[in-house]
């Protein structure tokens, strides 16, 4: 095993300093986790499957190593290295998940955000934030929003791994200002909030976020201030989709994907290549299935809504671009929020500037 590679360390020392740096959002999803924060005029982002899996380390004999393998050992999991994001469904056979929002709340969410946080500062080369903001879904955002900050407050120490076990990089902060906020509400804040985290008074009217994640659609509403009452998240259909896109594919060339699998494939843009050696286009063999559940999907975001009258609809989030079409001929005055995947973690980042704003006012 290689010893001779330098080991770069962050610490606590290395603060922002810079108003923008020093907020960074981190939008961790059941599907996948998405990073925003700005720096020198530009925007910093990162995305990665929500999914882990146990870490196997294995001598690189011809130093094939390109660095975007993510391993990671966290404090709050002493001894425990996992792979992460991509390195897991690749390693992992798709790697592991919840749905279960105790576990992802109090285990999968804080681990991910953590090890994601630790990966961007490295990757980016950007200070330790005063500021993080993180999401949960608006049907368990009430009840367990204190649980996710007490997770990530405080002092954390993560080791980057390179698959030889040599260390890519040693990061050690401390979280002290840790908000949270509903997702899909994040969307609205994208779009109500300028670039500079200022209100837009004609944006704060009665709205309607339609975010689609993987799993869920988040129904956030707001009106300025976010209406927990209206809002509520309703299942994607998606699941069923990939129940069937994974009976199709083993009927037809006696293969598993898993779901993490799928999703990876769909990323980036590149077919699934049978035993056989058909060529078959996932993102495709999704999108038809989808279709043919649209119409359900649509009749319990209408019966959602209604009760609130939005005079804007948005639409963001992944699955949210899927349904695009078939919701403007609901609501023709409905709009994409773009970029609709990084809507939230935008709107978290700009929510962070407000509040660092109004701080400075107080003070």
């Amino acid at each position: 095993m290689s010893s001779k590679k330098q080991t770069p360390t962050l610490s606590n020392n290395d603060r922002a300093t810079n108003e923008r740096c020093g907020v960074i959002a981190v939008d961790t999803g059941y599907s996948a986790v998405k990073i925003y924060s700005e720096s020198g005029g530009a925007a910093r982002t990162m995305i990665f499957p929500s999914v882990t899996g146990d870490a196997r380390f294995a001598d690189d004999f011809l130093g094939t190593g390109d660095g975007s393998d993510f391993i990671a050992e966290l404090s709050i999991e002493p001894g425990v290295v996992r792979n992460v994001g991509d390195t897991a469904v690749r390693l992992n056979r798709g790697g592991e998940t919840t749905t279960d929002r105790e576990e992802f709340t109090r285990t999968y969410n804080p681990a991910l955000t953590i090890a994601g946080l630790a990966r961007f500062l490295v990757e980016k080369k950007l200070p330790v934030p005063e500021t993080i903001v993180v999401g949960l879904p608006v049907n368990f955002y009430a009840s367990y929003r204190d649980a996710l900050s007490k997770s990530l407050a405080g002092e954390h120490q993560v080791k980057l791994y390179r698959r030889d076990q040599s260390v890519r990089a040693e990061v050690e902060f401390t979280l002290d200002r840790v908000l949270v906020l509903p997702q899909g509400y994040g969307s609205y804040l994208s779009w109500a909030l300028d670039g500079e985290g200022v209100k837009i008074p004609e944006r704060l009217k009665p709205t309607a976020v339609i975010d689609g994640g993987e799993k869920t659609i988040d129904i956030a509403c707001a009106e300025g201030r976010y209406i927990d009452e209206y809002s509520k998240s309703i299942p994607s259909s998606l699941d069923s989709v990939y129940h069937v896109m994974q009976r199709e594919i083993d009927s037809r060339y006696d293969d598993f994907l898993s779901r993490s699998e799928i999703e990876a494939y769909i990323r980036s843009d590149q077919p699934y290549i049978a035993s056989n050696g058909e060529q078959v286009n996932l993102a495709q063999l999704r999108l038809e299935m989808l279709q043919r559940q649209t119409p359900e999907i649509i009749n319990r975001i209408q019966e959602t809504i209604r009760p609130m009258r939005p005079a804007h609809v948005l639409i963001a989030g992944g699955s949210g671009e899927l349904l695009y079409d078939p919701l403007r001929r609901i609501y023709p005055h409905a709009e994409m929020v773009k970029p609709a995947v990084f809507s939230n973690a935008i709107g978290f980042y700009k929510y962070g500037l407000l509040r660092r704003a109004a701080e400075r006012e107080r003070t």
